[in-house]
């Protein structure tokens, strides 16, 4: 290529330079000046529209409990807080329970020693708690008291009072003497001619019994055998299937998948099967050698041998241990 061309296309190239040049300067002038990019109606509706910010509620502060701590009292040393002071412990110590004697529970108001034979000794006890019914009751040695006292029991029974021991073993046993007077009447008297010392029978209502000398109410003469009163003899036979329906609950009791006696779930406290030693949980196994699994299979038993035992071993596993409670239809 030689000279006088490359200067032409010079020439020509400037030329189209200042022509897009000039194009352009006259097109921003007969349009884009007249063009508006600022719309000042709509920046006046969104500036008036913004609410005005609210101003801070003034905020009281509190001597004691602002002021002080943070100005006052603040530790401006710059030197760290001390320790904080550990609390030495102390030793807890366990209070005994109080100890009350047996003297301050009962009285005792009768006693009946036999030294050859203390199984068929016999003591009379009357409880100062309210609660206990009845208040006057019968015990033979080893029998316990009736809640809340039942950690106590009847150790010997002496001429002239009753020695008691407890289930705390560290507790040694205690001593009451006999009371000499009740309610202001002297408990000993002097018999007069032709008069002779029957027994009183302290259980339930302490009536005297039937004609015949037959004690009306149950009566325990040793620990663990039972003597059957005459009126609760009749009551129980005339309405055991009130009695059963009402005052003792049962069920049949399984070991293994075979039936293993009757389970007493439930019986009512003050019922006569309370008074006749019976209690929730229980579970009579065999009446007299003859094995027992329903509530139906003890009554049968009972009513089909009524006349055959006056003496009736009801063999029952009490608190995981077998007793052997014995029953005596007759004041043998």
């Amino acid at each position: 290529m030689n000279v006088p061309t490359i200067k032409s296309l010079a020439y020509l190239s400037s030329f189209a330079c200042v022509s897009a040049m000039a194009y352009s300067g006259y097109d921003y002038y007969e349009n884009d000046h007249q063009v508006t990019y600022f719309d000042g109606e709509h920046a006046y509706g969104v500036l008036n529209g913004v609410e005005a910010p609210k101003a801070p509620a003034p905020v009281a502060l509190d001597f004691a409990k602002d002021i002080m701590p943070t100005v006052v009292g603040f530790d401006w040393t710059g030197k760290p807080p001390p320790p904080p002071e550990v609390a030495e412990a102390v030793e807890s110590v366990d209070t005994p329970a109080p100890v009350i004697p047996v003297e301050d529970i009962l009285e005792v108001i009768m006693v009946l020693s036999d030294p050859r034979d203390p199984g068929d000794s016999y003591c009379s006890l009357r409880f100062s708690d309210s609660s206990i019914s009845p208040a006057e009751q019968l015990f033979s040695v080893g029998a316990s008291l009736p809640a809340p006292n039942d950690q106590v029991s009847v150790l010997n029974i002496l001429a002239d009072g009753v020695e008691f021991s407890f289930a705390d073993t560290g507790r040694p046993s205690e001593v009451v003497s006999l009371s000499l007077r009740s309610n202001g009447a002297d408990l000993i008297r002097s018999l007069g001619p032709g008069e002779r010392i029957v027994r009183r029978t302290l259980v339930g209502s302490g009536s005297a019994g039937s004609a015949d000398g037959t004690p009306s109410l149950m009566t325990e003469r040793r620990n663990g055998q039972f003597y059957i009163g005459s009126d609760d003899a009749k009551q129980f036979a005339e309405g055991y299937q009130q009695i059963l329906s009402q005052d003792v609950k049962t069920k049949t009791r399984y070991v293994d998948g075979k039936r293993s006696g009757v389970e007493l779930t439930e019986v009512r406290e003050g019922s006569i099967a309370s008074r006749h030693g019976a209690q929730s949980g229980d579970v009579v196994i065999s009446i007299n050698g003859n094995p027992v699994n329903s509530q139906q299979e003890a009554i049968s038993f009972a009513k089909n041998n009524s006349e055959r035992y006056s003496v009736w071993e009801v063999e029952v596993l009490r608190l995981g241990r077998i007793e052997t409670i014995i029953y005596h239809s007759s004041n043998d």
